[in-house]
């Protein structure tokens, strides 16, 4: 001990004695008087001995006791720190010794205390850097063999010190880094990518055994390495140049996720084309219109290079250029209206509307290597001769014939919006657009006379021999009805009778022709003049009524089924402003002209199965393309399944037609029978199960049609299915075509047609012998009478009553018409009740859709009376008739028709 130096001292002196005294702890940092013990308790007759006191230490620093005399008591003297005093001891058991010397008589006792310091927790935890930057490589392929050390904490009072590591949101850094917290190392856990994330923030978190902590900051930066090349932001872009006044500058957008040198980038050329250069620096693309000269070719291909290192990394970039100020475009119209240019009344159909110019610019002359198209604001409702430039209307435009085909708006007019696009041919890039808008008056009264042209609209499903008058439509050569006219069609679809009635003769179907174009001339006799003939083109458009042309622009179906549950949902589509929707039952139900849903007005609507009503789009611009659409409403719960009108099990057909062959008709027992006869919107969808190619039904007619017949026997399934709610019910019918050719009834009907051939021409010259007797005997009788009046008008074959054609007696009451032309058409008759009908003024019903029986006015008129039977008696006939014509001052015999 320090203390045995100055008991060395005095040990010649004065006796002395050495005592060691038991232990005392005291915790550090008490107050300064505090006492540490009793001396009375520690040093036996202290309060008897002559003096008493503290050997001085050696070192000032461990002065830090003193003695209270009167109390006699150890009191604290000085600040006791143990991380000062004890920081050279051992640091468990810091351990201080004092020397209190007692002097009785001649004899000093030395009492020897030991004060054990003990440390408390009054000093924070502490990290010696604020916060800590690790860099870590991109892409290192030895990340797993890499740690980084993390700094220490310190805590003075020596206390055990734990660690953890988070995010900078306090999560865990799970499959990021892990936290070596033995040897305070950070490893990563995987291969970082800088252009994925760059910068990664965690905090380390020390703590000691009572639960004090500090933290500070990792700061991890993912070192960028030049891994990514130069990218463009498009693979090519498109930079349009439409000034030649001035020079054009194009910035060209590239982009590199690397950082430094390894993003800085430099721009090149790889082709040179004349009047473009490129800034190397900032990609600056430069054009000047007075070096550029007209080329194929309008691609710049520019290269582009980062600084990285140990490579530079490039990449190529497209630029292209649409040129759009090398054409002059000027659409010429043949306005006939001085007062105001942009109205164009259309007279003639035939006749252009204008003349598109196109000027070079750089060639100064008419472009001969152009090509160009036209976009209206309706449709396809123009088209442009690419020979001569002009611009026609489009006559198969679905508008228009919906505009023209309406003859009940004689005046019209049509604001028309029109982009043009001029480019050229070896080169599309150089390209060119102008827009114009005008207003299309249509009278058609004078156009459908200046054009003789009629546009007629016809239903698909229109029946045979259903008759469509043209009086109403504004032709001067249709008001005359003594003219008389034939129809031209190549077709053989359509024919015309004498009162200007045209029919059809065939079933029509979209899916095979939708426009027909026919001529309809009159017939030219000794009187007409050949330039005054009259000359018109039916153009005939065939429609089907489920088609959406028929509604468009306005709606995007030809009808809606609704039900009560989505009835909420359902919103009709946008319009233009000048465009309404108006409902059929604005008192039971509304539409909202807001946001175009539908409103029911009135309660008693939900009481009932379904509801019917139709809505309007009115157009106030163009009226002709008004349209209205029918929606049914299904309130009612659907229970029962669709049902056919008649049982169809097995049909046999006889062959008329390669293409319609069959209509079948289905109804849904839950809807009333007035509902059942509505056209919109249909009750019932049809569709064959079964994949034939051959065989193919109309999805809401069901009518079928077969395209190639191969087989004399078709077996399919047809799927008949309903509208309404919670599910549409299914019916399936299986139903068996059994063909039968004409030809084989034509192999069968030969023997039994040259018997009664040789019966009828028999027949006929019996009938004629016996005519030519009584002609003989009734002109000997009346011999005189006929000298005074001669007229043969009430001699007949038989009775004036009858008369026996061919052993068929048929009602005579008109007289026999005079047959001059061997072309002319002459109709068998009909005997029914005394009173005759002509075949063509009489309407035959079509062949039954839903039956197998044939009509027995056919089977009759095929077997007994044929049209061959009747032109052969007629010449016989007219040979008497023109031999008696002589006497008889050239009226007619008999009457026949």
């Amino acid at each position: 001990m320090i203390f045995l130096i100055f008991f060395f001292q005095l040990i010649f002196v004065h006796s002395q004695t050495i005592k060691q005294l038991n232990e005392i702890s005291i915790d550090e940092e008490l107050p300064i008087g505090t006492i540490v013990t009793f001396l009375n308790d520690k040093i036996p007759n202290l309060d008897q001995s002559l003096e008493y006191d503290l050997v001085k230490p050696f070192s000032s620093d461990l002065d830090l006791f003193s003695i209270d005399h009167i109390r006699h008591t150890l009191n604290i003297k000085k600040r006791i720190d143990y991380e000062q005093i004890c920081l050279n001891i051992n640091f468990h058991h810091c351990l201080i010794s004092i020397n209190i010397a007692v002097s009785n008589h001649d004899t000093i006792n030395v009492y020897i205390i030991p004060i054990h310091i003990k440390n408390i927790d009054d000093n924070l935890i502490k990290f010696f850097v604020n916060r800590t930057i690790i860099e870590i490589e991109e892409n290192d392929e030895y990340w797993f063999n890499k740690t980084y050390i993390l700094p220490h904490a310190y805590d003075a009072d020596g206390d055990l010190i734990t660690y953890s590591l988070y995010l900078h949101n306090w999560n865990k850094p799970n499959g990021l880094f892990e936290l070596d917290d033995k040897n305070l190392l950070l490893k990563p856990l995987k291969k970082f990518d800088r252009e994925e994330q760059n910068l990664y923030l965690l905090r380390l978190i020390a703590e000691n055994i009572y639960e004090k902590d500090i933290s500070i900051d990792i700061i991890i930066i993912i070192k960028d390495i030049n891994d990514n090349s130069p990218q463009c932001q498009y693979n090519k872009t498109l930079f349009s140049i439409n000034n030649i006044n001035s020079i054009s500058i194009f910035k060209i957008n590239v982009t590199d996720l690397d950082e430094n040198d390894n993003g800085k980038l430099e721009y090149n050329l790889i082709n040179s084309l004349s009047g473009f250069s490129i800034d190397h620096i900032n990609g600056y693309i430069i054009f000047n219109y007075t070096e550029w000269k007209r080329t194929n070719e309008t691609k710049l291909l520019i290269n582009i290079t980062d600084y990285g290192k140990p490579y530079r990394l490039s990449t190529k970039c497209i630029i292209e250029f649409k040129l759009t100020f090398l054409f002059d475009i000027n659409l010429k119209l043949n306005n006939n209206n001085e007062k105001n240019n942009n109205i164009i009344s259309i007279d003639n159909l035939n006749l252009p509307i204008g003349q598109l110019i196109i000027i070079d610019k750089q060639e100064k002359k008419f472009c001969l290597n152009c090509s160009f198209n036209l976009n209206s604001s309706l449709d396809d409702i123009f088209y442009i001769n690419k020979k001569t430039l002009n611009l026609y209307l489009n006559l198969n435009s679905l508008l228009l014939i919906r505009i023209l085909s309406n003859n009940l708006i004689n005046n019209e007019n049509l604001l028309i919006n029109i982009s043009i696009n001029v480019w050229d041919i070896n080169n599309p890039l150089i390209i060119s657009s102008k827009n114009y808008t005008f207003l299309l008056n249509f009278n058609k009264e004078n156009f459908f006379k200046n054009s003789n042209i009629i546009f007629i609209k016809i239903n698909e499903n229109i029946l045979l021999n259903e008759k469509i008058s043209l009086i109403n439509y504004f032709h001067s050569c249709l008001n005359n009805q003594t003219k008389e006219f034939i129809l031209i069609d190549s077709t053989n679809t359509f024919d015309i009778d004498k009162n200007y009635n045209l029919f059809i003769k065939k079933y029509l179907n979209t899916k095979q022709q939708q426009n027909y174009e026919l001529i309809l001339k009159e017939i030219q006799n000794n009187q007409t003049d050949d330039i005054n003939q009259c000359l018109i083109k039916l153009r005939i458009h065939v429609y089907n009524s489920y088609s959406v042309s028929n509604i468009y622009p306005y709606f995007s179906q030809s009808f809606y089924i609704l039900t009560s549950n989505n009835i909420s949902q359902f919103v009709l589509p946008s319009l233009p402003s000048y465009v309404k929707y108006i409902s059929s039952e604005p008192n039971k139900i509304l539409i909202d002209e807001k946001n175009a849903s539908i409103k029911i007005q009135s309660s008693s609507l939900f009481s009932s199965y379904s509801y019917d009503f139709y809505i309007k789009a009115i157009d106030s611009q163009i009226p002709s393309l008004s349209c209205s659409i029918p929606i049914r409403i299904y309130f009612g719960i659907n229970q029962q399944s669709p049902r056919l009108f008649e049982n169809l099990t097995k049909q046999s057909i006889e062959i008329s037609s390669r293409e319609f062959i069959y209509q079948i008709q289905a109804y849904d027992p839950d809807l009333s029978f007035n509902n059942q006869n509505n056209l919109f919107p249909p009750t019932i969808e049809y569709e064959i199960y079964d994949s034939l190619e051959n065989v193919e039904i109309e999805r809401y007619t069901g009518r079928i049609f077969f395209k190639n017949i191969n087989q004399s026997i078709y077996n399919f399934t047809i799927i008949l299915t309903d509208f309404g709610q919670p599910n549409r019910l299914i019916t399936r019918q299986q139903i068996t075509f059994d063909f039968i050719s004409n030809e084989k009834l034509n192999q069968q009907e030969i023997p039994i047609i040259i018997s009664t051939t040789f019966i009828l021409i028999s027949a006929c010259i019996l009938s004629i012998i016996i005519l030519l007797i009584i002609i003989i005997i009734l002109f000997n009788c009346y011999q005189g009478k006929l000298s005074t009046k001669k007229s043969l008008s009430n001699l007949s074959p038989t009775t004036p009553d009858s008369c026996l054609i061919d052993n068929e007696y048929i009602t005579t009451t008109t007289s026999l018409p005079r047959v001059v032309n061997r072309e002319q058409r002459i109709y068998p008759t009909i005997s029914n009740d005394n009173q005759r009908k002509l075949l063509e003024q009489i309407h035959l019903p079509p062949p039954s859709l839903y039956s197998n029986e044939k009509l027995s006015i056919k089977q009759d008129y095929q077997r007994n009376l044929s049209m061959n039977d009747i032109n052969k008696y007629l010449e016989r006939f007219e040979k008497i008739y023109n031999n008696s014509s002589e006497h008889h001052l050239g009226e007619p015999v008999g009457s026949v028709v």
